[in-house]
């Protein structure tokens, strides 16, 4: 059995994939937001997978934060917690953004 999500992503993920909104499905064993970024690396290739992976590590990176619906997690939570997800569910990748 399969679920389908839609995957969102902000600029900084856009220039390695064609579309910056996308449906993807994903098998129920891989229905998390863990599971949704492995598939991304795979998909994607290397330079995704530094962007949403810890070098070396499982772990997503602290920088990440990940809106499943409207409900927000950032890369610290997701390496503690497994996210999972629901046909349906409206994923977007973003970056903290900070500056002065």
């Amino acid at each position: 059995m399969s679920i389908t999500v839609r995957v969102e992503l902000s600029p900084v993920f856009q220039s390695l994939c064609p579309s910056p909104l996308f449906t993807i499905q994903l098998k129920e064993e891989e229905a998390t937001v863990q599971g949704l970024c492995m598939r991304l690396s795979l998909e994607y290739g290397e330079r995704m997978k530094d962007l949403l992976f810890e070098k070396g590590e499982g772990s997503v990176m602290p920088g990440l934060m990940v809106m499943v619906n409207d409900q927000i997690y950032t890369g610290v939570a997701l390496s503690q917690k497994e996210v999972r997800l629901m046909e349906g569910d409206r994923v977007s990748l973003l970056y903290f953004v900070s500056g002065g």
